[in-house]
C-alpha cells in the first residue's frame, strides 16, 4: 500500500494491470522456494536436478513463520529485554558466563527443568522481576503465572561466602534484604546527599546477591563419641536447658510450644574409651543428651560443662558427639523416634548457630524417619507425638526462614494433635503452635504463588484472617493481657504470629515502599487515603511494633540468657519495617510515634551487637545492616539542603526528624538523569498510578 507523504494517509490503490495474468505454478520459469546452493536455477525438487547433477547437498531454507504484533506491544517486549539484560549483568558479572547462559537458554532444552542452565537463567529472570512486579493497586500478589496452573515465585538464588550457589525463597529475610538492596542502589543515585554519610552505607548495597551462613564450616571433629561430663554437671545443665526452651521447669501455663525429650533424667554411661571394634550404635540414645548439651554450651549463659577435647568452641565436640553416635541419616536400620529427637535437637543448634542450611537438612532426616516409623499415622505413644509435632513446627519454622518447601503436607498428616497426660507438661501451647505452623505452610506455599484464587478470596488477606482465626481461639493460658505474658514460651509464640503478619504482607509492603520512591524521586505528593491496601500496611507496622514490646519483656523475663535465633529474627524485621516506615506513611506520624519507632530501632541494633558479643557470629552484620538502612533511608527522606543524617534520630539524641518538624511545601523534582534504565524502573514502581505522572514528566 502506497503512501501520501503530504498528510501521510493511505493513497486510492491503483488500477489492476489488464495485461496481467496469473501464470500455473507448473509453468512457472522460478520456483517460489529456493535451495540455497543454486537458488537462480533450482528446479524445486529435493534434492534439485542442479545440485544432483553436481552431486553438492542441497539445502533448502527453514520456514520461518511470520508473526504480526503491534507496536506497542513490541516496544514493551524491548523495554523487558532490557531490564532482564541489565538484571543479568548486575547478577553474573563474567561477560563469557553472562554469554554462556543466554546461549543455553536460547536453545530448545534450555527451558528443560534438569537443564543446568535454567535455574540460573530463571534465577537472573528474576531479579528484574522486581522492577516489573503486580501492580499494587490489584487485590493479590502474582507473578504473572504462564498458565492457569500454579507457579511458584522464583525466590533468590544467593551466593555465600564460597561462591556457591543457595536458593532462598520469597519468605526468607535474605531475599526480602536483597530486594531492598536493588531498590536503595537504583534510587539513590539521584537522591539528595550534600555530606558523606557518617556510617558507610557501601557494604549493604555491594552484598547484593550474597548470602552469609556458617554453612561452609566444618564440625567434624576428633572426638570420643561416649564422654560425658560428670552427673551432676550434667543434671544442672539439662534442668537449666529444660527451664529455656521446653517448658520452664514445669512452671510455664503453655507447657511450652516444643518438646524435644526428656530433659529430666541423667543418661546411663557407657565405658569411656570405646574400643575399636564396639558397636556404637548400642550407645545411641546418647546421641540426644549430647546435643542437648551443645545447645546448653550455645545458649544458656550458665557455667557451660567442661569439654574432654581442647578446642575453642564448647558446643561443637558435644555436636560433633552426637553426629559420630547417630551415624549416617540416611542408614534406616534400627531407627527409632528417639533417633528423631536426637536429629530435631541437632537441627535447633544448627539454627542457633546461623547453619540454616545444615538445619534445613537435618529436620527432613527426622521427619522422614519419623514418616517411616508411621508417626504420621498415629504408631506411636505421646511421646512420640509431642516429638512429631516439634520436628513438624520446626520443619515448618525453616521452611518460612529459608523460603523452601516443607517435607510433608498436611494432608498426608492422620496423628491427632497433642493432648494432656499425666506426667508431662500441659499441651497447649505444642498444639497452638502447630496450628499456627499450619498457617505458616499456607503463607509459604500460597501467599507468594501465582496460581488461581478462588472468588471473593483475596490474598494477603486471606493468610491475615486465618492468623486473626488462630489469635482469637487461643485458651486462657496463651492469651496476652495488655499485649503481655508472663510465659516465655507465649511470648515467643506471640511473636511468631507477628512475623507471620509481617511475612504474610511484606510483598505489599515493598511495593509500597518501591511506589513510594518514585513519588519521591519524581516530585509527587500522594496522600494515604489513594495508598492501595493501607490497611494491611498499617497492620504490618502494627505487628512489628508490638513484636519489639514482646522482646523488650521476653528479655526481662529471661534475665541474662541469650536471645534465641527466633528472637533475633523477629527483631530485626521488626526493625526493618520501622525503618521503612517513613518512606510509606510520609508525614502520617506523629512525633511521638516517631520518636517511638527510631527508639525500637536502636533498641533493635542493641540486641544484635549484644548478640554479637555472645558468640553470635551474624550479630554484628545485622546491627551494621540496619544502621546502614537507616542511613539510605535518611538521604531518601531528607529535604532538598538538609543534612541527610539528621533524618536517622536516635533515642540518645532525642530531636525529631526534620521531616517532622513542619508541614513543608513537596520537595521539587528530583533529576533523574538521562537513564532509560532507571527511568523504565521508575514507572514500573508507579503501578497503575503512572498515567497521572505520566503528564507531569512529559511537561
Amino acid at each position: 500500500m502506497q503512501l501520501d507523504h503530504g498528510d501521510r494517509r493511505p493513497s486510492q490503490r491503483l488500477p489492476v494491470n489488464p495485461r496481467r495474468h496469473k501464470v500455473a505454478p507448473e509453468h512457472r520459469k522460478r520456483v517460489a522456494t529456493a535451495c540455497n546452493v543454486r537458488r537462480i536455477k533450482c528446479s524445486g525438487e529435493r534434492p534439485c536436478s542442479q545440485c544432483a547433477s553436481t552431486a553438492r547437498d542441497c539445502v533448502y531454507p527453514t520456514v520461518v513463520e511470520k508473526v504480526s504484533v503491534p507496536r506497542a506491544e513490541l516496544d514493551d517486549l524491548r523495554k523487558k529485554v532490557e531490564v532482564y539484560e541489565k538484571a543479568l549483568h548486575d547478577a553474573v558479572a563474567d561477560p563469557t558466563r553472562r554469554q554462556e547462559l543466554l546461549h543455553h537458554a536460547a536453545s530448545p532444552d534450555s527451558s528443560s527443568p534438569t537443564s543446568p542452565f535454567a535455574s540460573t537463567v530463571q534465577s537472573a529472570a528474576g531479579l528484574a522481576n522486581t522492577v516489573h512486579s503486580q501492580p499494587s493497586g490489584t487485590n493479590s500478589i502474582k507473578t504473572e503465572p504462564a498458565d492457569d496452573d500454579a507457579v511458584l515465585s522464583p525466590g533468590r538464588l544467593l551466593q555465600d561466602a564460597d561462591g556457591m550457589g543457595r536458593y532462598m525463597g520469597e519468605t526468607a529475610g535474605a531475599t526480602f534484604l536483597d530486594h531492598l538492596k536493588e531498590l536503595m542502589g537504583a534510587a539513590l543515585p539521584t537522591s539528595p546527599q550534600d555530606r558523606p554519610a557518617r556510617v558507610d552505607q557501601n557494604s549493604f548495597l555491594s552484598s547484593l546477591g550474597n548470602y552469609t551462613v556458617d554453612d561452609q564450616r566444618p564440625l567434624n571433629h576428633a572426638v570420643n563419641p561416649l564422654w560425658l561430663p560428670p552427673d551432676s554437671t550434667i543434671g544442672v545443665v539439662l534442668s537449666e536447658l529444660r527451664h529455656f526452651i521446653q517448658d520452664g521447669g514445669g512452671q510455664w501455663p503453655s507447657g511450652g510450644i516444643y518438646w524435644w525429650g526428656d530433659l529430666g533424667t541423667i543418661p546411663v554411661r557407657a565405658p569411656v574409651s570405646p574400643s575399636p571394634d564396639m558397636d556404637l550404635s548400642a550407645y545411641r540414645h546418647l546421641a540426644f543428651y549430647h546435643a542437648a548439651l551443645a545447645v546448653a554450651c550455645q545458649s544458656t549463659t550458665t557455667q557451660p560443662p567442661p569439654s574432654s577435647d581442647s578446642h575453642p568452641s564448647l558446643s561443637e565436640p558435644y555436636y560433633a558427639r552426637a553426629a559420630m553416635l547417630l551415624g549416617n541419616p540416611l542408614e534406616i536400620k534400627r531407627r527409632t523416634i528417639g533417633d528423631v529427637a536426637s536429629l530435631a535437637m541437632m537441627s535447633f543448634y544448627l539454627v542457633e548457630t546461623n547453619r540454616p542450611d545444615a538445619a534445613y537438612m537435618y529436620v527432613t532426616a527426622a521427619m522422614h524417619i519419623s514418616i517411616m516409623l508411621g508417626a504420621h499415622r498415629g504408631w506411636v505413644d505421646e511421646r512420640g507425638k509431642r516429638v512429631f509435632w516439634s520436628v513438624y513446627c520446626l520443619d515448618r519454622w525453616l521452611s518460612c526462614l529459608t523460603g523452601r518447601p516443607p517435607t510433608i503436607t498436611d494432608e498426608a498428616i492422620q496423628l491427632p494433635l497433642p493432648a494432656d497426660e499425666a506426667l508431662m507438661p500441659p499441651a497447649a501451647g505444642l498444639r497452638a503452635h502447630v496450628e499456627l505452623s499450619r498457617i505458616s505452610g499456607h503463607v509459604v506455599g500460597n501467599t507468594y504463588r501465582g496460581a488461581k484464587i478462588e472468588a471473593g478470596t483475596r490474598q494477603p488477606d486471606n493468610a491475615i484472617w486465618m492468623l486473626e482465626q488462630w489469635q482469637s481461639a487461643l485458651p486462657p493460658a496463651l492469651q496476652l493481657i495488655k499485649g503481655l505474658s508472663n510465659d516465655p514460651a507465649s511470648c515467643l509464640l506471640h511473636m511468631r504470629y507477628n512475623q507471620l503478619l509481617v511475612v504474610a504482607i511484606r510483598p505489599l509492603f515493598l511495593s509500597a515502599v518501591k511506589r513510594a520512591v518514585a513519588d519521591r524521586l519524581m516530585g509527587q505528593t500522594t496522600t494515604m487515603d489513594s495508598v492501595p491496601q493501607i490497611e494491611n500496611l498499617k497492620c504490618c507496622i502494627s505487628a512489628a511494633i508490638r513484636n519489639m514490646a514482646l522482646a523488650r519483656h521476653l528479655s526481662t523475663l529471661n534475665g541474662q540468657r541469650k536471645t534465641l535465633h527466633a528472637g533475633l529474627h523477629f527483631i530485626f524485621h521488626a526493625a526493618v519495617c520501622l525503618i521503612l516506615r517513613p518512606l510509606v506513611f510520609r508525614e502520617e506520624s506523629s512525633q511521638e510515634e516517631a520518636i517511638a519507632a527510631m527508639n525500637d530501632v536502636d533498641y533493635g541494633i542493641k540486641k544484635m551487637l549484644e548478640a554479637a558479643s555472645k558468640g553470635n557470629t551474624d550479630g554484628q552484620r545485622c546491627a551494621e545492616t540496619l544502621q546502614e538502612l537507616r542511613c539510605l533511608v535518611g538521604r531518601l527522606t531528607a529535604p532538598l539542603g538538609q543534612d541527610p543524617i539528621l533524618s536517622t534520630i536516635s533515642s540518645s539524641a532525642p530531636t525529631i526528624a526534620p521531616h517532622l518538624v513542619s508541614q513543608e511545601l513537596p520537595p521539587p523534582p528530583m533529576p533523574i538523569g538521562d537513564d532509560p534504565v532507571l527511568y523504565d524502573e521508575l514507572v514500573t514502581w508507579m503501578g497503575d498510578d503512572w498515567p497521572i505522572y505520566n503528564s507531569y514528566v512529559n511537561e
